[in-house]
Protein backbone atom coordinates (compact mmCIF):
# COMPACT_ATOMS: atom_id res chain seq x y z
CA UNK A 1 0.00 0.00 0.00
CA UNK A 2 1.56 3.59 -1.43
CA UNK A 3 0.87 5.85 2.03
CA UNK A 4 -0.27 9.00 0.97
CA UNK A 5 0.12 12.33 2.70
CA UNK A 6 -3.01 14.25 3.11
CA UNK A 7 -2.38 16.41 6.30
CA UNK A 8 0.44 19.21 6.44
CA UNK A 9 2.86 19.25 8.94
CA UNK A 10 1.86 21.73 11.63
CA UNK A 11 2.68 25.77 11.24
CA UNK A 12 6.19 25.93 12.60
CA UNK A 13 7.24 27.36 15.74
CA UNK A 14 9.92 30.15 15.45
CA UNK A 15 11.45 30.56 18.82
CA UNK A 16 14.50 33.22 18.52
CA UNK A 17 15.71 36.77 19.75
CA UNK A 18 12.84 39.10 18.66
CA UNK A 19 15.14 42.36 18.25
CA UNK A 20 18.65 42.95 17.22
CA UNK A 21 21.05 45.48 15.77
CA UNK A 22 22.19 45.29 12.43
CA UNK A 23 25.05 42.89 11.25
CA UNK A 24 25.08 40.96 14.03
CA UNK A 25 23.93 37.18 13.53
CA UNK A 26 21.06 35.77 15.41
CA UNK A 27 20.03 31.93 15.58
CA UNK A 28 16.84 31.07 15.16
CA UNK A 29 14.99 27.22 15.92
CA UNK A 30 12.27 25.84 14.12
CA UNK A 31 10.11 23.24 15.05
CA UNK A 32 6.67 21.55 13.42
CA UNK A 33 5.26 17.77 13.86
CA UNK A 34 3.24 15.99 10.55
CA UNK A 35 0.05 14.37 12.49
CA UNK A 36 0.44 12.13 9.54
CA UNK A 37 3.67 10.36 10.94
CA UNK A 38 5.84 11.07 8.08
CA UNK A 39 9.12 10.91 9.52
CA UNK A 40 10.60 14.14 7.67
CA UNK A 41 9.32 17.59 7.64
CA UNK A 42 11.51 20.67 5.52
CA UNK A 43 11.74 24.09 6.58
CA UNK A 44 11.53 27.47 4.01
CA UNK A 45 12.04 30.89 5.76
CA UNK A 46 11.60 33.79 4.56
CA UNK A 47 13.22 36.34 6.30
CA UNK A 48 11.55 39.73 5.29
CA UNK A 49 13.89 41.69 3.78
CA UNK A 50 14.38 39.84 0.34
CA UNK A 51 16.00 36.94 1.19
CA UNK A 52 14.54 33.65 2.38
CA UNK A 53 16.34 29.91 2.91
CA UNK A 54 14.74 28.14 0.42
CA UNK A 55 14.10 24.46 1.62
CA UNK A 56 15.99 23.25 3.72
CA UNK A 57 16.25 19.42 5.67
CA UNK A 58 15.41 17.05 6.12
CA UNK A 59 14.62 16.92 9.82
CA UNK A 60 12.85 14.52 12.01
CA UNK A 61 9.12 15.30 12.40
CA UNK A 62 9.11 17.53 15.87
CA UNK A 63 12.90 18.00 15.91
CA UNK A 64 14.08 21.86 16.26
CA UNK A 65 15.91 23.02 12.95
CA UNK A 66 18.25 25.36 13.88
CA UNK A 67 18.81 28.00 11.20
CA UNK A 68 20.71 31.78 11.40
CA UNK A 69 20.37 35.56 10.01
CA UNK A 70 21.92 38.67 9.57
CA UNK A 71 20.17 41.66 9.00
CA UNK A 72 22.21 44.26 7.45
CA UNK A 73 19.51 47.18 7.98
CA UNK A 74 17.43 48.70 10.39
CA UNK A 75 13.80 47.94 10.41
CA UNK A 76 10.90 46.09 11.58
CA UNK A 77 10.64 42.49 9.80
CA UNK A 78 8.33 39.66 10.06
CA UNK A 79 9.99 36.42 9.87
CA UNK A 80 7.59 33.72 8.29
CA UNK A 81 8.72 30.09 8.39
CA UNK A 82 6.65 26.97 6.64
CA UNK A 83 7.12 23.62 6.72
CA UNK A 84 6.58 20.87 4.23
CA UNK A 85 6.59 17.11 4.81
CA UNK A 86 8.10 14.02 2.10
CA UNK A 87 4.61 14.52 0.03
CA UNK A 88 5.00 18.52 -0.52
CA UNK A 89 1.70 19.09 1.78
CA UNK A 90 2.82 22.30 3.03
CA UNK A 91 2.33 24.34 6.34
CA UNK A 92 0.55 27.66 6.68
CA UNK A 93 2.81 30.32 7.60
CA UNK A 94 4.46 30.87 11.32
CA UNK A 95 5.65 34.38 12.02
CA UNK A 96 7.72 36.39 14.20
CA UNK A 97 8.13 40.02 13.97
CA UNK A 98 11.89 41.35 14.62
CA UNK A 99 12.81 44.45 15.41
CA UNK A 100 15.98 45.69 13.97
CA UNK A 101 16.66 49.42 16.01
CA UNK A 102 19.85 51.44 14.92
CA UNK A 103 22.41 50.46 17.13
CA UNK A 104 22.85 51.03 21.13
CA UNK A 105 25.74 53.92 20.57
CA UNK A 106 23.18 55.81 18.42
CA UNK A 107 20.33 55.23 21.04
CA UNK A 108 22.04 55.38 24.33
CA UNK A 109 25.75 56.84 24.27
CA UNK A 110 25.52 59.59 21.52
CA UNK A 111 22.76 61.73 23.31
CA UNK A 112 24.80 61.36 26.67
CA UNK A 113 27.67 62.46 24.72
CA UNK A 114 26.40 65.33 23.14
CA UNK A 115 24.68 66.71 26.50
CA UNK A 116 28.47 66.58 28.12
CA UNK A 117 29.87 67.90 24.89
CA UNK A 118 27.97 71.15 24.35
CA UNK A 119 30.40 72.85 22.06
CA UNK A 120 30.19 69.30 19.64
CA UNK A 121 26.70 69.59 19.86
CA UNK A 122 26.26 73.30 18.62
CA UNK A 123 28.18 72.63 15.76
CA UNK A 124 26.55 69.83 14.54
CA UNK A 125 23.99 72.36 14.97
CA UNK A 126 25.26 74.60 12.69
CA UNK A 127 26.54 71.70 10.28
CA UNK A 128 22.72 70.29 9.70
CA UNK A 129 21.37 73.10 10.06
CA UNK A 130 19.05 72.33 13.22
Amino acid sequence: MVHCSLVPPTIPTIDGPNEGSPGNVYIYTLTSEDPDGDDFVYYYVDWGDDTNSGWFGPFNSGEEATINHTWSNRGKYVVKAKAKDTYDAESDWGELTVNIPRSRFFNSYFPKFLQNHPIIFSLLQKILGL
